[in-house]
């Protein structure tokens, strides 16, 4: 069945409509359920015609028909129930060729590009009860939220299984020994930024966990290629979420930088983070020669909550720190202490800070002063706002971490563009019109079109056997 070419012919429809509900909301939702009908209609007869043409096409001897069985599937059209042929083969196993040909999983339930949406209204929509309500909007019913979460959870964990196995492939082939050099190494800067944001846990024994982000780019290239506007937006941008072990997570993030950037063919890769120690452990770790960026926006942050007793203080600090004078700034901090003692937790909080992370502020702006084509980070937080905490740390949520993860899992390649790839390709279909076959009608001449009569059945025979039987054959016709 290399092509298959149907005509399809709706018969006409009689609509009647209330007077009282003429309106354009009235006629626009009954037209769409009207298309959603016939839609449902039609693609149950589209099925179970190939489901027919399948088994005239089967191979003989080789399947032997099992008999119907009923078929449930879930589409953008509505609920629809078909009947499918099952065989069985040589070994005894047992097959669905409609299945096979229409790329269906056993039990599934949803078709493909309702999956799609569904997955899509989960992590955009801010949470599973908003993705029904979205559904019903946008397509007029929907299924439970239950439903929808149980199809995200499935989703996720595929995810995960196949960057698995990517992950095995990508260290296999990095452990493989060789005597090959690189001279290929770009002049071109790498950028990884890396962060967290806490989640709540539900029926854990620990109450939060760490939700880890890695965003990893080329720098910032203009948003739009025409106009004036100056907005830039970061340049290949690539989003990599995890829920586990700081080392694992950075040990993963290094094998999608290589992969996808050649990582170590570069001469210059800045990591950018907010002072964690798991940050700083695992760009040393993992991304070697690596330049240390401390956030600007978290420095400032951090400035704030230590300083906020003091405006003018704080002004000191910022200008000494972004002069690069780190050791005036920390004595100028241990002044502080002097006048202010009931301050004294909070700035030697701030020190320890500022000596844990100085090799990081300003990294960037030292480099530009070299003359290194280098741009300014900072872009993690925006991610994590956008990427994380919008979805996952709204009032009164609270997370499994594998529900937490799958759904983050979601998310990931929704940012990355990756959404549709997920799922398998499909071919364009073109739909051409066509005029209506001219119907035939017989000429009037035609012998079917005149009149005979039998003699017998007004003759002196009526009330004969025979004659009675004729009658009730002419009836029947």
């Amino acid at each position: 069945m290399k092509e298959l070419c149907l005509t399809i012919t709706l018969p006409s429809l009689q609509v009647r409509i209330p007077e009282d509900k003429l309106d354009i909301q009235h006629l626009e939702k009954f037209v769409f359920q009207l298309v959603k009908t016939i839609g449902r209609h039609v693609l149950t007869e589209i099925l179970q015609f190939l489901d027919n043409k399948l088994q005239e096409e089967r191979p003989r001897g080789k399947l032997s028909n099992c008999g119907k069985r009923n078929k449930y599937l879930l589409t953008l059209l509505g609920d629809i129930t078909y009947h499918k042929h099952l065989y069985r083969d040589k070994e005894g196993k047992y097959r669905f060729l409609l299945d096979e040909a229409l790329g269906l999983k056993p039990n599934q339930r949803m078709s493909t590009h309702y999956q799609k949406i569904t997955g899509l209204f989960s992590f955009l929509a801010g949470s599973y009860r908003n993705a029904q309500r979205f559904l019903g909007y946008c397509y007029g019913d929907s299924v439970s939220f239950e439903c929808i979460r149980r199809q995200v959870q499935l989703h996720g964990r595929r995810i995960q299984q196949q960057e698995e196995h990517t992950f095995d492939q990508n260290l296999e082939e990095a452990l493989k020994p060789t005597t090959f050099i690189s001279n290929k190494s770009t002049g071109e800067p790498l950028y990884l930024e890396v962060d967290g944001t806490m989640i709540h846990l539900q029926k854990q024994k620990k109450k939060k966990a760490e939700l880890k982000l890695a965003i990893i780019h080329r720098g910032k290239e203009k948003r739009y290629l025409t106009g004036k506007s100056q907005a830039k937006k970061l340049k290949d941008k690539l989003a990599y979420a995890g829920l586990g072990p700081a080392d694992e997570f950075m040990a993963k993030v290094s094998l999608l930088a290589e992969e996808k950037y050649q990582v170590y063919d570069h001469n210059l890769i800045l990591v950018g983070g907010d002072g964690a120690t798991w940050i700083k452990e695992g760009a040393r770790d993992y991304f070697p020669n690596c330049i240390y960026q401390l956030c600007p926006f978290h420095l400032k942050r951090k400035l704030t909550q230590s300083l906020s007793y003091n405006r003018k203080t704080k002004l000191q600090m910022s200008s000494l720190l972004q002069e690069g004078r780190i050791p005036e700034a920390l004595l100028f901090l241990e002044e502080e202490k002097r006048q202010y003692p009931q301050k004294k937790k909070e700035l030697n909080e701030l020190i320890t800070y500022l000596i844990n992370n100085q090799e990081g502020i300003n990294a960037v702006d030292r480099l530009k002063e070299e003359g290194l084509p280098v741009d300014t980070m900072g872009a993690i937080e925006g991610n994590i706002d956008k990427i994380l905490a919008n979805r996952f740390k709204k009032r009164g949520m609270s997370w499994s971490p594998s529900g937490a993860l799958n759904l983050a899992k979601i998310g990931q390649l929704i940012i990355n563009e990756d959404w549709d790839d997920f799922f398998p390709s499909e071919e364009e279909i073109t739909l051409k019109q066509i005029e209506p076959k001219e119907e035939y009608h017989f000429p009037k001449e035609d012998k079917y079109d005149r009149h005979y009569s039998l003699p017998v059945l007004v003759g002196p025979h009526q009330d004969r056997d025979w004659v009675k039987q004729l009658r009730k054959l002419i009836s029947i016709y």
